[in-house]
């Protein structure tokens, strides 16, 4: 039996958890508090109570829970009560227990004997006595309640008795008791319409007596956050599509799923045992009338349109709405939105009450189906038409021959309606049945290369990028090298631009180059046209901008001889692209934003996204945050609207994640880069490298590691400048932050010789400073522990700016990083510091990358403190500081905050903290290695706190001026020449990390 997997945090619910947060802080303050939590079965209502019952415990409160059981068609007596009053006995000892129950206990042990073990009367009594226990019973509530806060929970009130409906009536709106939290829980598809529960509910929403959550259906997003969170790491974009194309976002179906993908059985109709009971008892409830009707509409598929369904049911009408109205009403069933049709509930109940027909039986439905389609295709309904489900009916009643065309049909028309999955589906079930049907090509209307091909760009439209590559493979085998020429080269297009979005650039740009040189140059062919705007998109993604140049030219002076408008409107986006690198930006910008309007008119949906892809980027490379933002939510709506949210979609999540990076909203980016559905790949991988830096950026090492090695699995061995310098950027940061600067030095030394001197310097600038910057820290390493600086680090840095020196400065991006290289070099040489990282600070401000800023404000206060400028200093930290905070750069605050101390500069001054004058043994080692005696230790862990003389002395019980003794020694024996400079050094080789605080 397949076993379901359970998500270790909830997902989803933050605001329905925040609700019931607010709940339980009103019941700790003493008052009363009633919350109902509804939802269809397995939609979290238990889970998202269980969740409240931890913080509940540490509170102090009591947490008591009960649930109400159906058997037999009518619910146990008071059933959570006496779950509730069994948790209460096992909890309490009997001298604690005998005063909560006080009278109630003799009328409570008709429920639970064990609390009285003399001889009682076997159930509650009449009328007056019954409400004499409910009475009763909430006294002993008010008892628990007056000990300490209690937090009471009833589960599954859809299948509560009258007693228990009564006393619930009576908590929730009869009385009112402090420091309680009533929780109650119900299955909203469950409530029939004449259901008790129903009247009592309304009743206390129009007293405003009780607060009431309706627990929806997660979406795609979340349910890729839920699946993620349960197998730990980045979930595979198309398990994500099936899983939540067929638990429709109910928690309970996701995890019951995931529990049979685990044993390999996810994939087609596959239904849990587990599931597949529950759903089937729903069903026997029904009369025989409503049981045909709900079997005639499984065979329908998701949503049976009316008059198709009573052409197939053969019933008189009085019988079939007769059915119908059953199933509705027991929520099996469901009346479509646009009132001509039924649809189940639940995709999972169909699947199950399909399963359970006699094969035979299904055999006639569909055909049956499938007769009434091609005699009336109207029966369809709106939507994609008669195609999909002639299809599906023709196949599931064993007649491939018809089978075949109806596939490809059913393909062809969810091509033209952007729905590629769908397409992809029906292409490959075409594919299947090509053998096993005689005349498949006459029947079919395409030849199987053709097939092949179409299948391949629904798969790379869908994101099944190995898929895809598979099925074009298959398809360029069949043309073989001798076919013609034309057809070959238009398929190694296909094959090249799969390949681009699986990281194989130089394998696509190979194939492109063979296409182009099969095409003749003159004349000029659509084919042509096409191949050259597509060498010139490779290009591109390869750095090689003189070359997608060239090849944008050359498409575009195609394009136009053969009026191929969409490939000519392609290429000038390439050749925007390729203008604003070259430092032609106010032309290039203007092509490519002016193209993208035309694009909407007049391309696919993929070459249109690829006109937003590039225009948010290039905003972003010119630091236009905002406008970067705007563009890419303009694309993702279109991707959405259009099926290609997973792989397009995906790259402009990632433009919009990149721009709020940059602008310093970072909480916002983490929400947007959170794991969703996107496809495998570069889609996947571009979106986790993001997130990647943003976690390390943060201060969450594991965390960023994490996502550091999916994206590697993502991306593979791309030598593409946009991945492979950004993930050597976070690999470095990572080695940097855990001190191993001579690792972080050799990641950047390997990333920039293997890239080289590339077109694209948006990725190169950031990664030339970082090399610099550790240069940098190497240097005052050795000086704090009184070594010459190394000469490789000198050597290194020299070589850095030369390189610095030889990129183009176009942008401010270009300036700012330039800026800080010529910064950082001052800081290891000491030479010029204070105007090198003034410099930095205003050339930072034009970039307005807010991170960054806020890294130059720090360097720049450090070397104003050490000039002795204090007052500018402290402004400086202050903007640096509150900057970092906004952002929650936790590494950067904590270096700040640290500066603050050590320098006594007036800026959000931490608590006062004591002294600690006690080291670790490896502390003293440190310390007596540097020449240090014992006092003088002790004065350095002041002064490493930010601690003046005066109060040294004070700490120390010892004069000022031997204070002042002191700190003038060990500014000689550290070599250093001011307090600040000792106490960043202390901070450097963590000997201040005994001060608490510090």
């Amino acid at each position: 039996m397949t076993a379901s997997l359970v998500s270790p945090v909830l997902v989803g619910r933050d605001a329905e958890l925040a609700a019931l947060t607010a709940a339980l802080e009103r019941a700790l303050a003493g008052d009363q508090a009633v919350v109902l939590v509804g939802g269809e079965a397995g939609v979290g209502k238990s889970r998202l109570v269980q969740e409240i019952a931890g913080p509940a415990r540490a509170a102090g409160a009591r947490v008591l829970t009960g649930s109400c059981i159906e058997l037999g068609g009518g619910g146990i007596p008071l059933a959570p009560l006496v779950e509730v009053l069994r948790t209460l006995a096992g909890e309490l000892e009997p001298d604690r227990l005998e005063p909560i129950l006080g009278p109630a206990r003799g009328e409570l042990a008709r429920l639970l004997p064990e609390l009285d073990p003399g001889p009682m009367a076997s159930g509650p009594g009449d009328g007056a006595d019954a409400a004499r226990v409910l009475e009763l019973i909430v006294g002993v509530v008010a008892r628990l309640a007056a000990e300490r806060p209690l937090v009471l929970v009833f589960e599954d009130l859809q299948w509560a008795d009258r007693s228990t409906l009564d006393l619930t009536a009576l908590l929730v709106g009869g009385v009112s008791i402090p420091g309680v939290l009533f929780v109650c829980t119900v299955r909203s598809d469950e409530l029939h319409r004449a259901h008790p529960f129903r009247r009592l509910a309304g009743r206390w929403e129009q007293q405003r007596s009780a607060e009431r959550l309706e627990l929806d259906r997660l979406g795609a997003e979340e349910v890729a956050a839920l699946i993620g969170a349960i197998v730990d790491e980045h979930p595979d974009g198309e398990l994500v599509d099936v899983v939540f194309e067929r638990s429709e976002g109910i928690p309970l179906f996701v995890e019951e799923l995931l529990g049979a993908a685990r044993d390999g059985g996810v994939e087609q109709d596959y239904l849990p045992p587990s599931l597949r009971d529950v759903l089937l008892a729903r069903a026997d409830l029904l009369s025989p009338g409503a049981q045909h009707v709900l079997r005639v509409a499984s065979a329908a598929g998701r949503w049976a349109p009316d008059e198709l369904l009573a052409a197939v049911a053969g019933l008189p009408d009085s019988e079939l709405y007769a059915g119908l109205r059953e199933a509705v009403e027991h929520q099996l069933l469901i009346i479509d939105p646009t009132g001509r049709g039924y649809a189940f509930r639940h995709a999972l109940a169909r699947a199950a009450i399909h399963e359970d027909l006699l094969p035979g039986e299904r055999a006639r439905l569909h055909k049956a189906y499938a007769e009434a389609l091609e005699a009336r295709a109207e029966l369809a309904g709106p939507g994609l038409g008669a195609a999909p489900m002639l299809a599906h009916h023709w196949l599931a009643a064993h007649d491939l021959p018809r089978a075949l065309p109806a596939s490809v049909r059913a393909g062809q028309a969810a091509a033209e309606a952007s729905a590629p999955a769908e397409a992809q589906r029906h292409f490959e079930l075409a594919l299947e049945l090509w053998t096993e049907v005689p005349d498949a090509e006459e029947r079919a209307g395409i030849d199987h290369p053709d097939l092949l091909d179409v299948a391949a760009q629904a798969a790379y439209q869908a994101g099944a990028g190995d898929r895809a590559l598979a099925l074009v493979d298959e398809a360029l085998a069949e043309v073989g090298d001798t076919g013609a020429a034309e057809r070959r080269a238009l398929l190694l297009e296909r094959r090249a631009a799969v390949l681009r979005d699986l990281s194989r650039e130089d394998e696509g740009i190979a194939d492109l180059r063979e296409a182009v040189a099969l095409l003749p140059a003159e004349p000029p062919t659509r084919a042509s046209a096409r191949v050259l705007a597509a060498l010139a998109r490779s290009m591109l993604r390869a750095d090689d901008l003189q070359q997608c140049w060239i090849f944008a030219e050359r498409a575009v002076e195609a394009a136009r001889a053969v009026g191929a408008v969409i490939d000519e409107l392609d290429a000038e986006i390439s050749l925007g692209f390729a203008m604003v690198h070259a430092g032609r930006i106010g032309e290039g910008l203007a092509l490519t934003d002016g193209r993208r309007d035309a694009m909407r008119r007049f391309a696919t949906p993929l070459i249109a996204l690829r006109a937003d892809i590039i225009t948010s980027d290039l905003l972003v490379h010119l630091t236009r945050w905002d406008d970067a933002v705007g563009v890419a939510e303009q694309g993702m709506a279109l991707a959405e609207e259009t099926g290609l949210a997973r792989t397009l979609g995906a790259f402009l999540r990632g433009n919009k994640v990149e721009a709020l990076v940059r602008s310093g909203r970072w909480h916002e980016a983490l929400a947007l880069a959170a794991p969703a559905a996107e496809a495998g790949g570069v889609f996947a991988g571009s979106l986790l490298l993001l997130r990647a830096e943003l976690h390390a950026l943060c201060g969450r090492p594991a965390e960023a590691a994490a996502d550091l090695r999916a994206a590697r699995r993502h991306l593979g061995d791309t030598t593409a400048s946009q991945y492979a310098l950004p993930l050597a950027g976070v690999e470095a940061e990572l080695a940097r932050g855990a001190g191993d600067l001579e690792a972080a030095r050799d990641i950047f030394e390997r990333a920039l010789l293997e890239i080289g001197s590339g077109d694209i310097e948006r990725y190169a600038w950031p990664a030339v400073w970082m090399a610099m910057r550790i240069e940098a820290e190497r240097g005052l390493a050795a000086r704090d522990a009184r070594r010459p600086t190394p000469e490789d680090a000198e050597q290194r840095a020299d070589a850095l700016r030369a390189h610095a020196d030889a990129m183009p400065t176009r942008t401010p991006w270009d300036h700012g990083h330039l800026a800080l290289v010529a910064a950082e070099q001052a800081r290891l040489q000491r030479i010029g510091e204070l105007p090198a990282w003034a410099g930095a600070v205003d050339a930072c401000r034009a970039m307005r990358d807010a991170h960054v800023l806020a890294y130059a404000l720090l360097r720049h206060a450090e070397t104003l403190s050490s000039a002795g400028d204090r007052r500018a200093a402290a402004a400086r930290l202050r903007e640096s500081l509150d900057l970092a905070e906004r952002m929650g750069a936790a590494p950067l605050v904590e270096e700040a905050r640290s500066l603050g101390r050590r320098a006594r500069l007036d800026v959000d001054p931490a608590p006062e903290r004591e002294a600690a004058t006690v080291t670790t043994e490896e502390e003293d080692d440190e310390l007596a290695r540097l020449g240090l005696t014992a006092r003088e230790r002790e004065v350095l862990l002041l002064v490493a706190d930010g601690r003046s003389n005066g109060q040294i002395a004070d700490e120390l019980v010892i004069s000022r001026k031997t204070a002042s003794v002191h700190v003038s020694n060990i500014l000689a024996k550290l070599g250093v020449a001011t307090r600040v400079e000792a106490a960043a050094l202390a901070h450097r080789r963590g000997l201040a990390r005994r001060v608490p605080g510090a």
